[in-house]
């Protein structure tokens, strides 16, 4: 496996009802705009672009990355907000299913919560896809993704409240897993659910990236001077559509990453 992975942020402004087939169009638009840039992995955010699985597969083997998109996925007479993989053949890798549902999207959308969390392979790495709140708000996702081998975490998003919150509730989880995180969020906008409209706060779309100290003396000079662990954040977003380019490297906190738990006495 490769020691970076290449990922693309796509912060995209979606229509005001998110299951307009205008947001598959301008998906596949700015998925087009990705060309050229040999991205490894392009990320959407959360319940974007709600559907169109064909052509988000066309557009993943065109680019020949991986994509994953905020997909709601019909199975067997119910609903499910997912982060859909495609490989960079266009197949489709899996689906993460969130877990932890607010009232706004059950009752807005008619989705039922998923159960457990998996890794998904990939030619760079183990990947774990956990939708919001499922990773930020609480300690479960990763952990089981963390003990399954994950290399790296996407968390899309999308938030009517704790815009702000999220990126620390993020780093608590990149500190506790020793993990590259990744969240991807719209842009700001006005959502339009069950005929009712609610200001979407955009931005804020970020990288985390653990420190990969080439031996122990730097890893304990590192540790000595860790306070906040702010500079771990390699990127950090406006709130306008944008699409953002990001390295991280895999290699160095998957090296490390039993050496950090031993020392804080971390216990998995």
């Amino acid at each position: 496996m490769p020691p970076t992975v290449r990922i693309i942020l796509i912060q995209a402004l979606p229509q005001t009802q998110l299951d307009s087939p205008e947001n598959v169009d301008r998906a596949v638009a700015l998925l087009e705009r990705c060309r050229g840039q040999e991205a490894d992995l392009v990320c959407f955010p959360e319940y974007f672009p709600f559907s169109g699985d064909a052509a988000l597969a066309q557009a993943a083997r065109e680019l020949r990355a991986y994509v994953a998109a905020g997909l709601v996925e019909e199975s067997r007479g119910r609903r499910y907000n997912t982060s859909t993989l495609f490989d960079r053949e266009g197949k489709l890798v899996g689906r993460q299913r969130k877990c932890t549902l607010g009232n706004l999207e059950r009752k807005g959308f008619g989705v039922t919560p998923g159960c457990g969390f998996q890794v998904m392979d990939t030619d760079f790495g183990r990947l774990g896809l956990a939708v919001c709140i499922d990773f930020w708000g609480q300690p479960g996702a990763a952990q089981q993704l963390t003990d399954q081998g994950a290399d790296l975490v996407v968390n899309p998003s999308i938030f009517p409240i704790l815009r702000g919150h999220w990126p620390q509730g993020a780093l608590v989880r990149a500190f506790d897993n020793y993990l590259p995180v990744v969240g991807v969020n719209t842009s700001s906008f006005v959502a339009e659910i069950a005929g009712r409209h609610y200001p979407m706060y955009g931005g804020n779309s970020f990288a985390i990236q653990p420190p990969g100290p080439e031996d122990g003396a730097e890893l304990s000079r590192l540790v000595r001077n860790w306070d906040d662990l702010q500079d771990w954040f390699i990127l950090k977003s406006g709130d306008s559509e944008q699409i953002l380019t990001i390295e991280l490297d895999l290699a160095g906190p998957r090296f490390w990453r039993h050496v950090i738990w031993e020392r804080f006495g971390i216990q998995r």
